[in-house]
């Protein structure tokens, strides 16, 4: 399905099926143009992401053989096409540490890391088994790397008529990139800022303190003057800058809840901790959480426990090869 979003600069969006997944579609935008049009965000390396791509790019006339397409972050929902495009001519730009990102993940993969990791904050050996074999992440991304025209920070870019700035806003991947139109104010803000939903900020093994780089990068977009903000899934019903007021506040009130069932019950895992902060699942208790939100939940309990740790709001323990959360004393 596409929708008009603007006409000047004219701007479609295709909503790019999901399957399976909360996030249910991702919106990739599309810039027109008679030489070279824009794709923003692909979808993931499935029959129906694709279907539902290429069906919107041929209803707007679209040849991808001379088409830039850019990748706003390395997930798979956004990345997962990008080598198919890439094959049939399309030039991607991405930001390089997402990149590598990728790389990495493809030549030897990184789950295990994960995995293990995640064993030793308490998560249960039955659901990093199911993650295995049910992980979109996994099994839906780019089947190969491919070569990328890289983007930084502040990189001032062309595509389809218009000029745009890079702006890096590390904290939900470490090489997370927005676009910024000046001239006509527009935001695309890929996962960074999301409307109805809060972007999930996990744990990487190659980021420390995640949340406090998100929390930054919330701050440094928050300076821009928007008229007009695209986020990469849903829809957006209120200002960015609004927008970023109340995902501080949930995050706020998220490292206080953290902290008070930490005091109240010292030595939990972070396995232990995230079964008791609260969760948005339509009123599902944690038991009845499927695994893939599970593994969402933990790696955000992860990355609120560094944000704490970082700040002397709470030490751990080694214990009998476990991690165990404690409040500093006085």
């Amino acid at each position: 399905m596409i929708s008009k979003v603007l006409d000047h600069p004219e701007i479609y969006r295709i909503e790019v099926t999901l399957p399976d997944n909360p996030l249910k579609y991702l919106n990739s935008y599309v810039l027109p143009h008679p030489d070279r049009p824009l794709i923003i965000d692909t979808g993931f390396n499935r029959p129906e992401c694709y279907e539902a791509l290429m069906s919107g790019l041929s209803e707007l006339n679209i040849d991808i053989s001379c088409s830039d397409v850019f990748v706003t972050h390395v997930h798979g929902d956004h990345s997962g096409l990008a080598y198919k495009l890439h094959k049939m001519g399309a030039t991607i730009y991405m930001n390089p540490v997402d990149h590598n990102h990728l790389k990495e993940n493809i030549e030897s993969p990184a789950w295990g890391i994960m995995e293990d990791w995640y064993a030793r904050e308490g998560f249960p050996d039955t659901i990093i088994q199911e993650q295995q074999r049910k992980n979109h992440a996994k099994l839906y991304r780019a089947e190969a790397l491919f070569p990328i025209k890289p983007v930084n920070d502040g990189d001032i870019l062309s595509f389809a008529g218009e000029t745009f700035e890079a702006v890096c806003t590390p904290g939900h991947t470490k090489g997370h990139i927005c676009l910024y139109i000046p001239s006509k104010k527009i935001m695309f803000l890929g996962d960074h800022v999301l409307f109805d939903i809060t972007p999930n900020i996990t744990v990487w093994s190659d980021m420390d303190d995640a949340l406090g780089s998100y929390l930054d990068s919330l701050e440094k977009i928050a300076q821009y003057d928007v008229a007009l903000s695209l986020p990469a899934h849903r829809k957006n019903d209120i200002s960015m800058r609004k927008r970023i007021e109340e995902i501080k506040v949930h995050h706020r009130n998220r490292l206080n809840s953290l902290e008070e069932i930490v005091r109240r019950e010292p030595g939990l895992t972070a396995y232990e901790i995230a079964m008791r902060l609260p969760w948005s699942m339509r009123g599902k208790e944690w038991d009845e959480f499927p695994a893939g939100q599970k593994w969402f939940a933990m790696g955000e309990t992860l990355s609120h426990v560094d944000y704490l740790i970082a700040r002397d709001r709470l030490i751990s323990s080694d214990e009998n090869k476990r991690k165990l959360y404690y409040i500093p004393q006085a």
